[in-house]
């Protein structure tokens, strides 16, 4: 084997483990005994979460267009939040909950942040349960109502779209929490050269599942996202894991919000 070629190979190894890294990091999936820890290699994994998100997407549109076959829109698009639950293990959902309980709880940033790491639920982090899994739910029905695949496409695009929003606020945030969450081994460790691998693939995932109602959905995901960027910096002054989390849910939720009347449109 040449040299040349047996740098390749490593190269793609190294790649592969970073994959199953952000897969490790971002689902419930057993890929533990394919992966090989390495620090270097799991901080590069951040690169890999736009295309995790675009699979547990694709899992979720899958499920929703089985039960669109033989069911309604909602039982289908409540079985697809279902399952992409399941695949994740609500980890943005739980991160939604307590950065709401924080941000809205606490009128100090060391207040926000203990509220924000401790595990019990309050009534803001219920409330914005409610809404988003709510919305959700209403949105996802809207949209496979009028089409299965087109929801399929819009899963996938949205799903890309949230986690390369974790990836660009880890990049451009500082990261506060130092309780040891599973997401601080990425603070301020998120090159520009990662962050542009992360963001380029939901920008094509977008163009090819949406076409030319792509660029509206990637405008108000990137509105989206700055608007939580600086709200995060006014709040507690850079970011958490719990920040993450809320904000792939509310750029997920403009995604579909702004797909369910262009659709309408299209009918």
């Amino acid at each position: 084997m040449s040299g040349k070629l047996r740098e390749i190979l490593l190269r793609l190894r190294a790649e592969q483990n970073r994959f199953f890294g952000a897969l490790l990091f971002m689902t419930r999936l057993p890929v533990d005994k394919l992966h090989q820890y390495h620090p270097d290699q799991l901080r590069h994994s951040a690169s890999y979460f736009p295309l995790v998100g675009a699979l547990v997407g694709l899992v979720g549109g899958a499920v929703a267009w089985s039960f669109s076959l033989g069911f309604g829109p909602s039982i289908a698009a409540l079985m697809a939040m279902l399952a992409m639950v399941l695949v994740t293990g609500g980890l943005h959902e739980d991160g939604l909950a307590d950065a709401a309980d924080g941000l809205l709880g606490g009128t100090l940033p060391a207040r926000r942040l203990e509220i924000m790491k401790d595990s019990r639920l309050g009534t803001y982090g219920a409330l914005a349960l409610w809404f988003s899994l709510t919305a959700k739910w209403l949105l996802l029905s809207g949209l496979l109502a009028k089409g299965g695949w087109s929801t399929v496409g819009a899963m996938v695009a949205a799903n890309a779209l949230g986690r390369g929003s974790s990836v660009y606020l880890l990049f451009s945030c500082r990261y506060v929490s130092g309780d040891g969450s599973k997401s601080q081994m990425f603070g301020g460790r998120v090159s520009g050269a990662m962050l542009v691998q992360a963001l380029s693939l939901p920008v094509v995932i977008s163009f090819t599942c949406l076409p030319f109602r792509a660029v509206p959905v990637l405008l108000l995901a990137a509105g989206v996202t700055w608007a939580a960027k600086g709200y995060f910096e006014r709040k507690i002054g850079g970011v958490t894991g719990d920040c993450l989390g809320a904000c792939n849910q509310w750029v997920e939720l403009v995604c579909y919000l702004v797909l369910v009347p262009q659709l309408s449109n299209l009918q």
